[in-house]
């Protein structure tokens, strides 16, 4: 308030914004002139006080002549050297706490600043006036306002002096005493200083002030108790819909673990929680459905080894019996016959799968050889096959007896006893596949015939089990990986392409 007051009054000095036009019309002879910037002072002064709510009584007073000068309000008769000077501050004056000089107030208290309007003139008429700005009347009442502490409590003004300058308490310390706070026990004192040694005191009973006190304990006491309570609530809240939520997921991976696949989590009513359930859920399904694809293609896979078994006869008799018609060959001097023998020989060993499940491209590609030579010998020689061989691809591994059951095909389906040509191609398609392509230029193959050799192996003849054991072998071994295509054209002839991965397991580049 004492700040405020400093600033305000600055705005009336020679310096200041209405101080500047008071120095002026001081100086002006011209009765027009003065008038009309005597109005204009007049206007700037209500102004100012418009926009600082907390000045109240503003005005220039001659103290030779005891008269005001100018106001903003009207003034009541009064002298300066009546007031009670409470401190002095950089050339300006502090009074009070005092009655307000408003004409119309006797009962407000305000506190008051004078300090000198220097002009630099020598006349009598001006060298004594004097600046005087009052505090707002609400202010004062709202800065030493004892019932907003809600408690019994006075306020006390001390000077730089140490004597009682204003008191709401009189009888304990009255105005004008020095100050002291002995015998007043009954009070609690709290105090605040300023930079100009003024002291503003306020008592406050100390009943009051004990029950006062207890009733914030209590406070305290019931907002730990409500914080507490809206902890646990919380807590409880996370649990019912964070924690449980997780537990579940947990429990699903539980049963996933233990495979159990059937178990569908159930929703949390919580979008994110949701989510990752619905996300789990499809999992958990998607590996069931791979389960049982793999169930389905191992099933395949058995039912082929099965069929290769059912087509192997009683290796010991037919190998003796070979054995014979060779030797009986050999001894009438019948080589074809014997060379035939041989060859048949070879093709039903290799076969008869003695040496594994898995060979090489090579291996593969020899038994074609020696089944080539019977066919030729039984056909005449009437067709021409051409063997295309990428010779990087003859370590590969790839299951057994899939090249045969090709070209096979190609003789009966394709050429049959007309002749004709049969290509074998064995190359890398791309950086990990392999591709085995067996085509004719013979008559061709019908869609339907297509869809027969491949569900379930018709007109299976001779030492080759068929495009359907090929086509069972590539996906028990390979499965999606694995692909099988046939395309033919009738009359132009029939392409056979089994693509394999290079980079599966046991089956690859030594």
């Amino acid at each position: 308030m004492l700040n405020n007051l400093e600033y305000s009054s600055q705005q009336f000095t020679i310096n200041g914004l209405i101080g500047t036009d008071l120095a002026k019309w001081l100086e002006i002879e011209d009765l027009h002139d003065s008038l009309t910037l005597s109005s204009d002072i007049q206007k700037k002064i209500n102004l100012f006080n418009f926009t600082n709510p907390t000045v109240g009584l503003t005005m220039y007073y001659n103290r030779n002549s005891e008269s005001v000068v100018m106001s903003n309000q009207l003034v009541k008769e009064f002298e300066l050297d009546n007031l009670s000077l409470l401190t002095n501050i950089a050339g300006a004056s502090y009074y009070g706490p005092h009655y307000s000089n408003y004409k119309y107030s006797n009962t407000n208290m305000v506190i008051s600043i004078v300090r000198k309007f220097d002009i630099g003139l020598q006349s009598p008429q001006t060298s004594n006036i004097e600046i005087y700005v009052e505090t707002n009347f609400k202010v004062f009442e709202k800065i030493l306002n004892s019932a907003q502490y809600g408690m019994g409590a006075f306020h006390v003004l001390v000077d730089k002096q140490g004597y009682v300058a204003y008191s709401q308490n009189n009888d304990l310390l009255p105005i004008g005493s020095l100050y002291h706070s002995e015998g007043l026990a009954q009070y609690v004192a709290f105090e605040d200083m300023n930079q100009q040694d003024l002291r503003l005191v306020v008592f406050v009973d100390r009943s009051d002030y004990n029950s006062e006190f207890i009733k914030w304990i209590w406070s305290f006491v019931i907002v730990i108790i409500l914080s507490i309570t809206a902890s646990i609530l919380i807590a409880i809240t996370i649990r019912n819909y964070v924690y449980r939520p997780l537990i579940n997921i947990k429990n699903g991976m539980n049963l996933v673990s233990a495979n159990n696949f059937n178990t569908r989590l159930q929703h949390s009513g919580l979008i994110e929680f949701d989510y990752m359930i619905d996300q789990f859920n499809n999992m958990s399904y998607k590996i069931q459905e791979l389960i049982k694809q793999l169930e389905i293609e191992e099933k395949m896979k058995r039912d082929t080894e099965v069929a290769k078994l059912m087509a192997q006869i009683n290796p010991h008799f037919l190998y003796n019996t070979l054995n014979t018609v060779q030797w009986l060959a050999r001894m009438n001097g019948q080589k074809e016959i014997d060379h035939f023998i041989a060859s048949f020989t070879k093709v039903l060993s290799y076969n008869l799968g003695k040496d594994g499940i898995i060979v090489t491209v090579h291996q593969e590609l020899e038994a074609l050889k020696d089944y080539i030579a019977l066919q030729q010998v039984r056909y005449d020689h009437q067709y021409d096959i051409r063997l295309h061989v990428d010779e990087a691809m003859l370590d590969v591994q790839v299951p057994r007896f899939l090249m045969q059951p090709l070209v096979e095909n190609s003789l009966y389906h394709g050429l049959g006893d007309v002749g004709g040509i049969i290509e074998v191609i064995i190359e890398q398609a791309g950086q990990d596949k392999l591709n085995i392509i067996v085509r004719d230029n013979g008559s061709g193959i019908d869609q339907k015939k297509i869809d027969q050799l491949l569900s379930d192996g018709v007109n299976k003849t001779g030492f080759g089990i068929g495009l359907n054991y090929v086509y069972k072998t590539v996906k028990s071994n390979y499965g999606a990986l694995g692909e099988l295509i046939i395309t033919s054209t009738k009359g132009e002839g029939t392409s056979i392409q089994v693509t394999l991965p290079l980079n599966k397991e046991g089956v690859h580049h030594d």
